[in-house]
């Protein structure tokens, strides 16, 4: 654990992004709905609003793609781990108060895990078991994407020993990822992709989690590839 705390000794710690945790797009058609779950991006450090942090910018780029109504929700904590995330988060998948339930479900985990040095082999039984209690939950198999781990090795705000290290660390359980995304049924997979990352451009002031530009740029990129993903469907 010494470990942990010495790669983010350095980094400040900005608030989460303010926000009702909650909104509605207009388009034609049926609704898409839409829950956001996991750690810190998810729930929008670096972004004053979850409007414009990544659960707002994945449902503008999906309402903009597809043409459909979209309602998004957003369940997600600071430091949460996947494990973390199962034991805590899955009771606010579904708002009772709106009798709403989510159609597909995006989870944004394993930054943390990383940095904890989680073995890959046991992040994988996490996710795996992550992916079933959705499911269990909700009472039904409902889509789950898994977003892959950004480029961690791009990151000023950890110091230059941990960079790399960390980075191939992140890309162990990126493929760890994926592989239950290939074992898994209606389970994907979403690489991050190019993302603009510099201090000037897509990073936050705690040269760590995306700016507002880069939860727009990631947002946008994640919209895609789930439209792709509900059109292959």
């Amino acid at each position: 654990m010494w470990v942990s705390r010495r790669l983010t000794a350095g980094i400040p710690r900005l608030p989460e992004a303010a926000g009702a945790g909650w909104g509605e797009l207009p388009g034609a058609g049926p609704v898409l709905r839409v829950v956001m779950i996991g750690d810190s991006v998810a729930a929008g450090v670096g972004a004053a609003t979850q409007e414009e942090a990544l659960p707002g910018q994945v449902a503008a780029g999906l309402a903009g793609l597809t043409g459909r109504p979209v309602s998004w929700r957003v369940v997600a904590r600071r430091g949460a781990t996947a494990r973390r995330v199962r034991q805590a988060q899955l009771g606010q998948l579904t708002d009772p108060t709106r009798r709403w339930q989510p159609d597909l479900v995006l989870v944004v985990v394993g930054a943390n895990d990383a940095i904890r040095l989680r073995r890959p082999a046991a992040f994988r039984r996490d996710v795996a078991a992550l992916v079933a209690s959705i499911r269990h939950r909700l009472g039904r198999d409902v889509p789950v994407m898994l977003l892959g781990l950004p480029p961690v090795h791009r990151f000023p705000a950890l110091p230059p020993w941990g960079r790399w290290p960390l980075g191939a660390y992140a890309r162990r359980l990126d493929a760890q990822l994926r592989r239950v995304a290939a074992r898994e049924t209606d389970v994907s997979h979403l690489p991050v992709g190019a993302l603009p990352i510099s201090p000037a451009v897509g990073l936050a002031s705690d040269r760590f989690h995306p700016s507002p530009a880069g939860h727009r740029a990631w947002g946008r990129s994640v919209a895609a590839s789930v439209a792709t993903v509900l059109d292959a469907g």
